[in-house]
């Protein structure tokens, strides 16, 4: 990945393409158990699995904790800026300068940026106070090195 650009909340990279086939392993149950597949037979390209739109796409690197837990400090971003944004999608917001994420919501001629961390407010602006721009639509996380326990 190439970094393009820093900010305080997040590192832009360019997405490096590559075809990366990993084996399949079939599906898994998250509910109750199913018989195992007896073999691998398909492979999957993740880099065509994440990215639809490779000349409009970017990544980001989080740095801050205002959607955890599902977004954590490390994490990346797959963020797609050929998409119409609308409200209740998680979006690249560009406001007043300085780039943030947030689900968006849009009532009347206001603009709503809602945290998932409850320890963070809510953000409402109207185009008088702010200029704000949605700069893409983020399509995937990926939580790397996050230990996944029940007990955290």
């Amino acid at each position: 990945m190439e970094k393009i650009f820093s900010s305080s909340d997040f590192d832009f990279f360019t997405p490096c393409l590559s075809e990366l086939e990993l084996p399949l392993a079939g599906e898994i149950a998250c509910g109750f158990p199913s018989p195992a597949d007896d073999f691998l037979q398909e492979s999957l390209d993740v880099n065509k699995l994440l990215v639809k739109h490779p000349d409009a796409t970017f990544y980001a690197v989080a740095r801050g904790t205002s959607l955890a837990p599902l977004v954590q400090p490390g994490s990346i971003m797959v963020i797609d800026r050929s998409l119409e944004w609308s409200s209740d999608l998680l979006a690249c917001c560009f406001i007043d300068g300085e780039f943030t994420a947030k689900w968006i919501e849009k009532s009347g001629d206001k603009i709503r940026l809602i945290p998932l961390n409850p320890d963070f407010p809510t953000l409402e602006y109207s185009p008088e106070e702010a200029e704000i721009y949605i700069w893409g639509i983020v399509t995937s996380i990926i939580n790397n090195n996050v230990r996944l326990s029940r007990l955290q």
